[in-house]
């Protein structure tokens, strides 16, 4: 069991903190573009319908880390996120790169997860 739970929790913690940050060259000034919105991604537990992770990753690492951080937030409650996410989100924990908050069975997905 050890020798799945070490990848799987490296994928996550790589996914959830990774920057997305671009390079001076790569950055572009809103000037002419309007404001874009994070998507609302929503999943159903135990429905395996995953399509809200799929459509905006091809990435099977990044899909296993959503599907871990649904399944074990237990595990990621303990995991502190390096980003600097507490500042500009509030996030306390890994969890909270991936799973914004669960009403019932839906949980809303936090977009940080894709890196």
């Amino acid at each position: 069991m050890k020798k799945y739970i070490y990848p799987i929790l490296t994928a996550v913690l790589l996914a959830g903190c990774s920057s997305g940050e671009q390079s001076a060259e790569g950055d572009h000034s809103s000037e002419g573009h309007q404001n874009q919105t994070a998507p609302v991604l929503t999943y159903e537990i135990g429905s395996d319908d995953w399509s809200a992770v799929t459509t905006y990753s091809d990435s099977p690492k990044v899909l296993e880390a959503y599907q871990f951080a649904v399944e074990h937030p237990e595990v990621l409650d303990y995991m502190p996120c390096y980003c600097g996410c507490y500042e500009e989100d509030g996030h306390t924990s890994n969890t909270n790169c991936f799973v914004d908050n669960v009403k019932g069975t839906t949980v809303t997905l936090d977009t940080m997860g894709f890196g």
